[in-house]
């Protein structure tokens, strides 16, 4: 989401203006400070939850576990850290809940932005047997945690800060911890101990909260592993504990996803020669640890099993490690859209007891990654840690090019692009561009356009900015485009300079194994260019393919200006969508991926209840009092 590369012969760098392309990092407000809910008179007795405290942020993506959390304003995501003791961390950047700039975007302004509230906690008394007693000083309460700055997003400033506040009995928040923005990347444990008696009540909170520049998707914070309890001292910063601490690779090797006649055209080419399970021993000494895996498709029936008992080895202290699964034989999908779920557990045979000490709510020692055959191709994940676009520097106004190379490995109908805008640096929503889908371009090191041939060109009057995090907003072609099989190349023209920002997934590796992205290119001088080899992302555009799109999930032309959000998105826990409307509500309707109406309500509503949905992907229309619609895109996990 949130770090940017500009480029001549393509530099690295965030404040050296050149030419080629950039890459924004992703970006908040002076707003007043406020957190989720100050007022004790309004909270009830029964959201309070009593000592330890744990959330190393597994149980949950997208956003903050509604058990432990009040608000949702962070990310939870598995994208942005580097080397995490655990799979799931809390980014704090510039952006709310809905993926928007908490003010207008500008890196002259500075202010607080994303906020992460607890629950209130009874730090007034505990039980002891059948005794209750007051918590005292004594009781050396302490809180640790984990941070990280930038990880692959944006490096911070001196001017940002991350910051930590305690509430007190008269209601007030007090500072007790601040970290200043600086260079240093890794992940750092901090401890802090409640050491002031208006803090020992019932209807505590902790919150913490980071200041930075209004630039959107940029200048990340990365919170891990927080833990509170009593009986704690400042050197208790001993982990026992191996945990899952990346998303697995694979098991496709050149794509996240792609359609599946594509796959079965040429299942060994498509597949890596292994899929990978990263995991972190966050102890002190070495811990020998078991592996397992099953994997399963959409009807839940076993395709391959990885007993535990196949493996055990030794993982050193501090340290990550990477386990090897060998390939898996996909024939037993038969459907038109096939997923494969891979769940992998490990087993550590010692020193794993940390999270159990503190009542973890998910377990750090299990993941589940899913891969959907779907109607188009995705290089990246889905998560934006960088926003895309070309750099003129010092050229003047005129065309210049962008393009992705996609491979198909059987001829087919290209039906539109499916595009996530990245909101950093600056609102391009009224700048006009246009799509391009080449069948060839001249690469590099030819040095001119002549046998370029274009396939199609779609002008578009503005970009979308959806109402979502990571939110993909699909242009259908008015008319169909036949692709061969072999390469073809989609993009975009654009006539004057400004930095599109179409999202760039920095944890994309070519083939899983790094270095410059050999499908990217761009083209401002009248001849195609490699891009940089410090570029090694994918960029956020997706060409659909296949049968003709179902007409609700054409959003290139918004109905209206969209004013309504659903929460959460994606679901998290949740069974219920809750709505936020300037207007009254009058009308929804749920639809499937393939158009189907699942849910229709015709009165006056404020909430949806989505619990007889499966997990997956849903289009949600929703109408007000006026007769103005909405669509989003919504994902119940």
């Amino acid at each position: 989401m949130r770090f940017t590369i500009s480029c001549f012969l393509i530099l690295v760098c965030y404040n050296i203006s050149a030419q080629g392309v950039i890459i924004t990092p992703l970006q908040k407000s002076s707003h007043t400070f406020q957190p989720f809910s100050k007022n004790s008179s309004k909270r009830n007795i029964g959201d309070t939850i009593k000592l330890p405290f744990f959330d190393d942020f597994t149980s949950t993506l997208v956003y903050p576990d509604q058990r432990l959390w009040l608000d949702s304003k962070v990310y939870v995501n598995h994208h942005f850290p580097i080397s995490p003791p655990s799979f799931g961390v809390a980014t704090f950047d510039n952006l709310d809940e809905t993926g928007k700039p908490y003010r207008a975007m500008s890196g002259l302004t500075h202010g607080p932005s994303d906020t992460l509230t607890s629950r209130y906690i009874n730090l007034k008394n505990y039980q002891s047997g059948l005794n209750t007693v007051n918590y005292a000083i004594s009781d050396s309460i302490f809180i640790s945690f984990f941070v990280q700055a930038r990880g692959l997003g944006d490096p911070l400033d001196a001017s940002d800060s991350l910051v930590l506040k305690f509430l007190d009995t008269g209601l007030n928040w007090r500072t007790v911890w601040k970290l200043i923005g600086n260079t240093n990347t890794d992940f750092n444990q901090y401890i802090v101990g409640v050491k002031d008696g208006r803090f020992l009540f019932n209807g505590f909170q902790f919150c913490f909260i980071n200041f930075t520049k209004n630039t959107g998707n940029m200048n990340q914070w990365h919170l891990d592993y927080v833990r509170m309890k009593a009986g704690r001292n400042y050197n208790d910063l001993t982990i026992r504990d191996v945990a899952i601490n990346q998303t697995p690779i694979g098991p496709l090797k050149w794509y996240e996803s792609m359609p599946y006649n594509h796959f079965k055209a040429n299942p060994s080419f498509n597949k890596l020669e292994d899929h990978r399970l990263k995991l972190r021993n966050n102890f002190t000494t070495a811990v020998n640890v078991q592996y397992k895996c099953e994997v399963r498709n959409k009807y839940n029936q076993l395709i391959q099993n990885y007993p535990l008992s196949s493996s055990a080895r030794n993982i050193a202290p501090f340290s990550d490690s990477v386990e090897l699964f060998t390939p898996f034989n996909f024939d037993t999908l038969s459907s038109e859209e096939p997923i494969v779920r891979l769940k992998y557990t490990i087993a550590p045979l010692a020193n794993d007891v940390t999270a159990d000490e503190y009542n973890a709510i998910a377990s750090n020692n299990e993941y589940t990654k899913t891969v959907k055959f779907s109607n188009y191709f995705a290089y990246d994940d889905g998560s934006a840690e960088g926003g895309y676009g070309l750099d003129y520097g010092s050229l003047p106004s005129g065309p210049g090019y962008a393009a992705i190379k996609f491979q198909t490995f059987a001829p087919d109908t290209l039906r539109g692009l499916s595009v996530f805008f990245n909101r950093s640096v600056q609102d391009v929503a009224f700048k006009s561009f246009s799509f391009m889908v080449w069948k060839t371009i001249t690469e590099p090191p030819a040095n001119n356009m002549n046998n370029d041939v274009l396939l199609k060109k779609m002008d578009v009057g503005s970009t979308v900015y959806t109402d979502s995090i990571n939110g993909f907003v699909t242009f259908e072609f008015d008319t169909a485009v036949y692709i061969p099989q072999g390469t073809f190349y989609i993009g975009w023209l654009q006539n004057t300079p400004y930095i599109l920002n179409v999202g760039y997934d920095n944890n994309y590796k070519y083939a899983h194994q790094g270095g410059r992205n050999p499908n990217l290119f761009f083209n401002l001088n009248g001849y195609w260019e490699k891009v940089n080899s410090n570029i090694s992302g994918a960029v956020m555009m997706r060409p659909i393919v296949g049968k003709p799109l179902p007409k609700i999930v054409n959003v290139s032309s918004p109905i209206s200006q969209n004013t309504t959000l659903i929460y959460p998105n994606p679901s998290g826990n949740s069974q219920i969508i809750k709505i936020k409307s300037e207007n009254k509500l009058s009308s929804f309707q749920v639809f499937d991926i393939y158009g189907k109406v699942l849910l229709n309500e015709m009165n006056e509503f404020e909430t949806i209840d989505v619990h007889n949905l499966s997990s997956g992907i849903y289009t949600i229309r929703i109408k007000d009092e006026f007769g103005k619609e909405s669509i989003h895109k919504y994902i119940k996990n």
